[in-house]
């Protein structure tokens, strides 16, 4: 990412004090995301000269929560001032857990305090922002359900039949919409405790596939996010199954193909290939490829991450709580796969999944297993 270096404003020697504070303190330009100035003590959490640091993008190096981070990049100054989480990224080492506090200085200048946490303070603040992230995902759509309730029931008489079936729909699309997220969070939870329980079963992708188009074309006559888009699958009659719990792997796949067709263009095609990993006959790869908006290279690394939402025209017309591509990442490792990402912004968007392919040794692996857990 390219940023736009000021160099007409000397805060270290406007403001000497800032150079002998114990907090980390940078000073930056919101709307060109540059660091203006960087205290000794920044530079010393970051493992960097502190002559280096002027002119480099402050979102390279400290990633902020979601909603921070929107308001600095909108402008949105009234929440500052808040504790909040950022990650520090060392120029060597582990990034660091670091509490963030921010304050406008004018109309191109931003402070921000940064101090190290400690493990328990992180927890906490980590569980904070779960909490807040969570409680503002679970409103709009419950201030919908309750909105829509009341009018019908104050008013159901008095509107047209059309108009009522419309105001239902809405709210069980909201009420879907819960279900969706309540679900996402209780998958994330089992995760994260290691409970998360998997039955291996070998997987046709063909047979898989024929339900999740299925799946997605009746989506299309409801919505208007799958509307126009066409399906190329390219699976091979011979290609060896999958060796994957069947409901996680049908989740994976569908994830990543629902993604694939509300983030592209209308009336655009989408294109999935099965095949065995090059070099590897005891892996499996499918690519979900789109033509789309596609995914910003500073933005790929967080792609990943929980509640991660890129912010542009087509992603804010869909709904999403930002947890899919955690679920569908950390499913695919727990199955033994991996998953990778490659995109051309406003061109193509590629996601390459692998699981192990279902040999006759881990198929003769599972039933000696569940003998032993039978006798």
């Amino acid at each position: 990412m390219s940023c736009e270096v000021s160099t007409d404003t000397h805060f270290s020697e406007s403001h000497p004090i800032l150079n002998v504070l114990t907090s980390g303190v940078v000073i930056i330009d919101p709307i060109a995301d540059n660091i203006l100035y960087a205290n000794p003590r920044f530079a010393s959490l970051c493992k960097r000269a502190e002559t280096t640091l002027s002119g480099l993008c402050f979102s390279d190096l400290v990633q902020l929560n979601p909603k921070q981070a929107e308001d600095l990049k909108s402008g949105k100054y009234d929440a500052f001032g808040e504790l909040t989480m950022g990650q520090l990224k060392a120029a060597e080492g582990p990034e660091l857990k670091v509490k963030i506090k921010m304050s406008l200085l004018n109309s191109k200048a931003v402070l921000v305090l940064a101090d190290p946490f400690a493990e328990e303070q992180a927890l906490s603040q980590v569980h904070s922002d779960f909490v807040s992230v969570v409680s503002h995902e679970f409103r709009t759509p419950l201030t919908s359900i309750k909105g829509f309730a009341d009018t019908l029931m104050r008013y159901g008489s008095q509107l047209p039949a059309e108009q009522q079936k419309r105001f239902i729909t809405i709210i069980k699309d909201q009420a879907d919409r819960l279900t969706r997220l309540v679900e996402n969070l209780l998958a994330v939870s089992k995760l994260g405790s290691g409970k998360m329980e998997l039955s291996y079963r070998p997987i046709s992708l063909s047979a898989l596939y024929e339900k999740i188009i299925q799946n997605l074309q009746a989506k299309a006559n409801q919505d208007k996010n799958y509307s126009g888009r066409t399906f190329k699958i390219e699976i091979p009659s011979k290609l060896p199954e999958a060796w994957a719990d069947p409901d996680k792997i049908e989740q994976v796949l569908l994830n990543l193909t629902d993604n694939a067709v509300k983030y592209s263009f209308a009336n655009s095609e989408v294109s999935i290939q099965a095949s065995l990993v090059p070099d590897n006959a005891d892996q499996i790869q499918v690519k979900i490829t789109n033509h789309g908006v596609g995914i910003p290279q500073e933005h790929q690394s967080k792609i990943f991450t929980q509640f991660s939402r890129i912010d542009n025209p087509l992603t804010r017309e869909v709904e999403g709580t930002g947890l899919g591509l955690y679920i569908t990442k950390s499913l695919t490792l727990a199955m033994g796969g991996d998953i990778r990402l490659e995109s051309v912004p406003n061109e193509t968007t590629t996601f390459t999944v692998t699981f192990p392919v279902a040999t006759a040794e881990r198929q003769a692996a599972a039933r000696h297993a569940e003998d032993e857990e039978d006798a």
